[in-house]
């Protein structure tokens, strides 16, 4: 994945999932899905998609999460990405709480085949207010991975060392702000740095709410590993504009 995707939002079935039963057992969250195709002279197809889901109760703190990419040119793969995480902690103050958290990835068109990264840490709410919340956490961790020794053809045939662990140094920043009555501006920057490389991940994005359960998302992702073989860039990026259903 080399080349920057643009999907553009459609409504689709995942609208079914705004369920009420969610709500009620005290989750609230979002999903948002967006995808485009093109055909003629060139056929295309690029699909996105992703949810969050947060619980707070009694000082417990509790959150899962999934994304995936994908995407195909004239029937060649050119993105194929999906990950999952989740996390749980406890407020020791009404700022200050400790965690866990784990994280898997998959990517085909990555340094490696799949990693798992989980860790603890402590996390601090800097703001909290109905306009803007920024919270930052840091953590140690344990990383596992599948690395790729080089990229080769089209499509890409992968030579694979074997599996590797190190030591990690976890941190993130979300930032989320409420720009007007109806715009919200969100970041999130996760960091996850290591004896073996440095992976980061910055995602930006403009919500614009149409109604109380949905909003059009315009988002702009930045992946960074230090740490490639040969026929990777350390950089990808990514571009999507997505429906977005609130729960």
């Amino acid at each position: 994945m080399r080349t920057q995707l643009i999907a553009a939002s459609v409504a689709t079935g995942l609208l079914v999932l705004a369920s009420p039963s969610i709500s009620a057992k005290g989750w609230n969250g979002t999903a948002e899905f967006g995808l485009a195709i093109a055909s003629g002279n060139a056929d295309s197809e690029t699909i996105n998609g992703k949810f969050a889901f947060k619980r707070e109760e009694n000082r417990w703190l509790y959150e899962v999460n999934a994304a995936a990419l994908r995407a195909k040119a004239d029937d060649d793969l050119s993105a194929n990405r999906y990950e999952m995480g989740a996390k749980f902690g406890y407020l020791f103050t009404e700022r200050l709480y400790g965690f866990g958290s784990l994280r898997y990835e998959n990517d085909d068109f990555a340094s490696y085949d799949w990693q798992t990264v989980a860790s603890v840490g402590a996390g601090y709410r800097f703001i909290d207010n109905e306009a803007t919340t920024l919270v930052a956490e840091v953590g140690p961790g344990i990383r596992r991975w599948q690395p790729v020794a080089e990229f080769r053809g089209t499509p890409p045939v992968l030579t694979r060392f074997g599996k590797e662990n190190d030591a990690v140094v976890r941190g993130t920043v979300d930032l989320k702000h409420q720009l007007t009555a109806n715009t919200t501006l969100t970041n999130l920057l996760l960091a996850e740095s290591g004896g073996g490389s440095t992976f980061l991940q910055n995602d930006l994005g403009v919500a614009v709410q149409m109604s109380e359960r949905f909003a059009l998302k315009a988002g702009y992702q930045v992946r960074h590993t230090t740490e490639v073989p040969v026929g990777l860039e350390k950089t990808d990026q990514l571009f999507t504009t997505n429906l977005v259903v609130a729960f």
